[in-house]
C-alpha cells in the first residue's frame, strides 16, 4: 500500500463522521410552507364606558340628549365574546316642565315654599339604568391581529325616571307626592351594537361603538298629575348612541404551531 492510497482512505473516513455530526438541514418557512395558526385569545375584558344618546319615540317627547356610563365584563374565547352590562342614565333636560309643575306655579310664576317665600334651586334631571346581557363577535377577517371590528348585540331590563331637586320647603316636591311626578317607567332594552377594538401589546386598550337601541316600557306609579288618569299604555323608546371605553384585557394565548422537517 503505497501513500497515495493510505491518504485516500483516510479522507474518507473522515467525511463520513463530518456528515453524520451534521446536524438537519432545517429549510425557511417559505420554502415549507408552514402552517402556523394565529394565536388565539381567551380570557376576560373588564371594561368601563362612557357616551351619548339621543332619545326618539316617547323618550323625545320628555327627555333631550342623555349621557350613559357604565361597566361591562365579557368573558371572550378566539373571536366570540359574552358577559354582562350595567349603565347608568342622566339627562339634564327635561321636557314640558311648565305643564308637569303647572299645579304648583303662581300667577307671578313661582313656585311658593311653606313659608311663603319663592322657592329656588329647582333642579330637573332623567335618572335611569339599565343591566343586560351581551353576546357578540370580533371579525378578524377585516382587521388586523389587534385592531378589529366588532359586532354585538345587547337585551335587559331598563329603567328610567323624572327626578326633581328642591331645596325643601314644598311637601308637593317631596315623597309621597312627588311619585305622582316622576314619571317612572320600566321595562325591557334592545341594543345593537358595531365598533372597533384595539388591544395591543401595550396599553392604550380601547373599544369605540355605534349603537342602535329600543325600549319597551310601562309607567309604575299609578297617577300622574300631569295626566289627570291612570296610565296603563304601553311605550316605545328608540334612540342612537356613541360611546368610548377603556378596556382592562386579561388574556392568556395559546398558540398552534407545527413545525416540519
Amino acid at each position: 500500500m503505497n501513500i497515495t492510497s493510505l491518504i485516500t482512505g483516510f479522507s474518507l473516513v473522515l467525511m463520513s463522521y463530518s456528515t453524520k455530526a451534521q446536524p438537519p438541514n432545517i429549510e425557511s418557512n417559505q420554502d415549507l410552507n408552514i402552517d402556523e395558526t394565529k394565536a388565539k385569545q381567551r380570557g376576560s375584558l373588564i371594561q368601563i364606558r362612557l357616551g351619548g344618546q339621543v332619545p326618539l319615540g316617547n323618550w323625545y317627547e320628555n327627555y333631550g340628549p342623555l349621557l350613559d356610563a357604565g361597566l361591562q365584563y365579557s368573558w371572550t374565547n378566539g373571536n366570540l365574546f359574552y358577559g354582562i352590562s350595567s349603565t347608568y342614565l342622566y339627562g339634564g333636560n327635561v321636557r314640558k316642565l311648565d305643564d308637569i309643575l303647572d299645579h304648583l306655579i303662581t300667577r307671578n310664576g313661582e313656585i311658593m315654599s311653606n313659608d311663603g317665600s319663592s322657592l329656588s334651586g329647582l333642579q330637573s334631571e332623567l335618572r335611569g339604568g339599565q343591566i343586560g346581557l351581551h353576546f357578540g363577535s370580533i371579525i378578524s377577517k377585516w382587521g388586523k391581529s389587534n385592531s378589529n371590528p366588532i359586532i354585538w348585540l345587547e337585551a335587559g331590563v331598563i329603567q328610567h325616571k323624572r327626578a326633581l331637586l328642591s331645596s325643601g320647603g314644598v311637601p308637593q316636591l317631596e315623597p309621597p307626592y312627588i311619585y305622582g311626578l316622576d314619571n317612572l317607567h320600566r321595562g325591557v332594552y334592545f341594543q345593537e351594537n358595531l365598533g372597533w377594538l384595539h388591544i395591543g401589546k401595550n396599553a392604550p386598550h380601547f373599544k369605540i361603538e355605534f349603537q342602535t337601541f329600543q325600549s319597551i316600557t310601562r309607567l309604575i306609579r299609578e297617577y300622574q298629575f300631569i295626566l289627570e288618569e291612570i296610565d296603563t299604555t304601553v311605550k316605545w323608546d328608540f334612540g342612537i348612541g356613541f360611546r368610548a371605553t377603556w378596556i382592562l384585557p386579561i388574556l392568556s394565548e395559546k398558540s398552534q404551531t407545527k413545525y416540519y422537517y
